[in-house]
C-alpha cells in the first residue's frame, strides 16, 4: 500500500507552537492513506506495543494511531514508530501564554508548602508592576518551553532514534506545500501520494481552513483560538528584549527554536545516565 499500516505517529511540541495544526495535518494524511477504517486519533499518546499496534499476531496489528501530546509518556520514546514535532518563534509562543493569562504566577519550586491565595495574588500584582520581575518571568517562561522541547528530543535520542520532522509554524505561510509534503513523507506516506498536487492542495486547504476558523468543529479538530498581531504588539512589545536577557534563550530565539540551538537539550544529552539499583542492591548505570 501507500502507507505502513500498524503505525503510531506521535505529534508533539511545546506549548503554543501549532502542534494541533500538525496533529490535524497528520490525521488527514493518515485518513487518506487508510480510508479511515483502521485508524484512530486523539490527545494523549499511549505505548503502541501495549495497544498491539504493529505487533505481529495482535488483533490491532494493522491499526494505525495519530496522537498528540506535549510530553513523552511511558513507551513512546522507544516504541512510537514516528515522532513529529512543531516549533515557533519563541517570542510568539511566550506572548501567547501571556495573552492566555498564564503569566506572573508564583512558582512553587523549592517550597515545602503551597503558597496561599493571598501570597499568589500579592506576587502577581507586584510582578505586573516590576520590570525586573517581568523580565525574569519572560526568561523563565522561555526556559520552560526550551525544557519541554529538550525532554522530548532527549528521550527519543536516548533510544537511538530521532524526531522524524520538526515543522516551524511560520513555514506553513512561506512554504505550505513543502511542509505538507515533508510531514507526509516523514509519516511513511508513499511518494506518489505526497507528491500528488491535488492531494497536497487538499491538505493545505484543510490547514488554512483550521487556522482561519479555529472555532469550527472544535470537538473534532481540538483547535485553539489564535491571537492577532495587534494583540501581540499591545501586550508583548517589550517581551523579546526581556527574553534576550538570558543567553540561552537568546540563542534559541535567534535560531527560530531549533533543537540544535537548545542549550538545555545539550545539557541533557551530556548528562550521565541515571543510576539505578541492581537486583542485589548494588548500583549500576
Amino acid at each position: 500500500g501507500c502507507f505502513p499500516h500498524g503505525t503510531l505517529v506521535a505529534t508533539m511540541g511545546y506549548f503554543r507552537t501549532g502542534s494541533t495544526l500538525l496533529y490535524n495535518v497528520a490525521r488527514v494524511w493518515a485518513v487518506l492513506a487508510t480510508g479511515g477504517t483502521s485508524m484512530v486519533s486523539g490527545f494523549g499518546c499511549r505505548d503502541p506495543v501495549l495497544m498491539g499496534i504493529g505487533v505481529e499476531g495482535a488483533s490491532t496489528a494493522t491499526c494505525s494511531v495519530v496522537c498528540k501530546d506535549h510530553e513523552m509518556k511511558q513507551g513512546i520514546p522507544e516504541h512510537a514508530h514516528v515522532i513529529l514535532m512543531s516549533r515557533r518563534d519563541p517570542w510568539e509562543s511566550v506572548c501567547s501564554r501571556k495573552l492566555q493569562g498564564l503569566w506572573c504566577r508564583l512558582r512553587q519550586d523549592g517550597r515545602s508548602k503551597q503558597a496561599s491565595i493571598t501570597e499568589k495574588t500579592a506576587y502577581q500584582k507586584k510582578c505586573f508592576k516590576d520590570p525586573e520581575i517581568q523580565a525574569a518571568e519572560a526568561q523563565n517562561q522561555c526556559k520552560d518551553l526550551m525544557m519541554m522541547q529538550a525532554k522530548i528530543y532527549d528521550a527519543r535520542r536516548k533510544q537511538g532514534k530521532d524526531v522524524a520532522y520538526d515543522v516551524l509554524l511560520s513555514d506553513y505561510d512561506t512554504s505550505p506545500q513543502r511542509q505538507i509534503q515533508e510531514i507526509g513523507k516523514a509519516m511513511g506516506i508513499c511518494r506518489e501520494a505526497y507528491m500528488d498536487p491535488a492531494l497536497v492542495k487538499f491538505v493545505v486547504a484543510m490547514g488554512t481552513k483550521l487556522v482561519n476558523d479555529p472555532g469550527a468543529d472544535q470537538g473534532i479538530t481540538q483547535m485553539h483560538g489564535v491571537h492577532s498581531d495587534a494583540e501581540r504588539q499591545k501586550a508583548c512589545s517589550k517581551l523579546a528584549e526581556q527574553m534576550r536577557g538570558d543567553a540561552a534563550c537568546a540563542e534559541w530565539m535567534a535560531a527560530n527554536a531549533s533543537a540544535s540551538a537548545n542549550a538545555l537539550l545539550r545539557e541533557l544529552a551530556a548528562a550521565p545516565p541515571p543510576t539505578v539499583k541492581g537486583k542485589n542492591g548494588g548500583k549500576k548505570r
